[in-house]
């Protein structure tokens, strides 16, 4: 089994995303996800996931924070009912089966956590209750018999696989040594399809750079994806097997495709609590290494606005914020929700590299 995204169009410009402890909206282009800001809704703080049957067509509005708002229309027919504060209507071929792959990474937050699932268990302890083997997904007594909206006919559950492992431990990192800022250049690396990939002092890229080639400044492009380094949990180098198809998504500007062909060889992972990038290239290992080095300056030399790339992070994202230790101050360590594998491939298809230290945590990492 794998934490992949899954991704059900509702029409053709909007789509619902489910990954491996959210959910949430996401707007289309020629079927690739739009890269945006939007957290979505954890996994954590979900009462209810039921297959069942639309009986008649459902209209309703989708209206998030980060600008998208339309309506989608739903034709009746077989689907799954995710219920939190609102609800959630996914239209489906197999209802059952989608339900179970649903509820297996409902049962692995409630076993190792996920994005914001500390503050929903915090908020309400009923969703997440003590079990003959672990901890287990509560809070299906609160929701309602059907769906707010809609005529709805429940069907019985289908079987649920086994969760996912967990990251082991990690202690946090403490860099050794920390040089400026300004005496670090942009790295950029070539990749298929034109995409370049670059590590600035505060930033990754991927996508078609401004011209003059390798110019990267801290202000984000529009026609690319980026991430702050702050926000990475995993910064890890591997080797990809098995003829894997490309990763498409589609930059903020809603119409540059960015495209990640995938081919076998040394890759370069990285993961964070809202994002996930597989990068095909030979110095994978070299690339971990800087970004690793950059992340620790951002953390002793970040920059003094809230809305700057590290404190901005912070703030958003609290597992990312260093912490403080007898060795001095630390970059966090991996969290036990992190999965131990890209999620974006096949597990059989990634191998880490393990002849040299983990430039995540200073450590050999676990197998993947």
């Amino acid at each position: 089994m794998n934490d992949a995204p899954i991704i059900v169009p509702l029409s053709p410009d909007v789509a619902v995303v489910i990954e491996q402890d959210r959910v949430y909206f996401s707007r289309l282009v020629a079927g690739a996800p739009v890269d945006s800001p939007v957290f979505g809704t954890p996994l954590a703080a979900v009462l209810l996931v039921q297959p069942g049957e639309l009986r008649k067509e459902l209209k309703y509005l989708i209206d998030q924070r980060d600008g998208l708002r339309t309506k989608v229309v739903l034709p009746p027919g077989p689907a799954v009912w995710i219920r939190y504060n609102a609800d959630i209507i996914v239209p489906t071929p197999d209802p059952r089966g989608l339900a179970a792959e649903i509820e297996r990474r409902r049962r692995r937050v409630a076993l190792h956590g996920g994005w914001a699932a500390a503050d929903v268990w915090k908020i309400n302890p009923t969703l997440r209750v003590a079990g003959p083997s672990g901890f287990a997904p509560g809070g299906a007594e609160l929701a309602p018999p059907e769906p707010d909206k809609g005529k709805w006919q429940a069907m019985s559950p289908g079987p649920v696989g086994e969760p996912s492992p967990g990251t082991p431990p990690s202690p946090p990192f403490v860099p050794t040594s920390v040089p400026y800022p300004e005496t670090l250049p942009v790295i950029t690396e070539p990749l298929a399809n034109g995409v370049r990939f670059s590590v600035s002092v505060r930033r990754t890229f991927l996508g078609y750079e401004p011209v003059p080639p390798g110019l990267v400044t801290e202000t984000p492009v529009s026609a690319s994806l980026h991430v702050p380094l702050a926000a990475w949990h995993v910064v890890r180098a591997g080797t990809l097997r098995g003829g894997l198809a490309p990763i498409r998504r589609c930059a903020a500007d809603g119409q540059t495709e960015i495209r990640m062909d995938l081919s076998d060889g040394p890759a370069l992972w990285l993961w964070g609590p809202l994002r996930e990038w597989v990068v095909a290239t030979p110095r994978a290992a070299e690339l971990a290494g800087e970004i690793r080095l950059r992340q620790g300056v951002g953390m002793m030399f970040p920059v003094s606005s809230d809305l700057g790339p590290e404190r901005r992070t912070w703030l958003d994202l609290p597992t990312t914020k260093p912490v403080d230790t007898p060795a001095g101050r630390a970059l966090p360590g991996v969290p036990e929700w992190a999965p131990t594998s890209p999620t974006l491939v096949p597990r059989e298809c990634w191998t880490p590299i393990v002849s040299a230290p983990d430039a995540t945590t200073g450590a050999a990492p676990a197998p993947g």
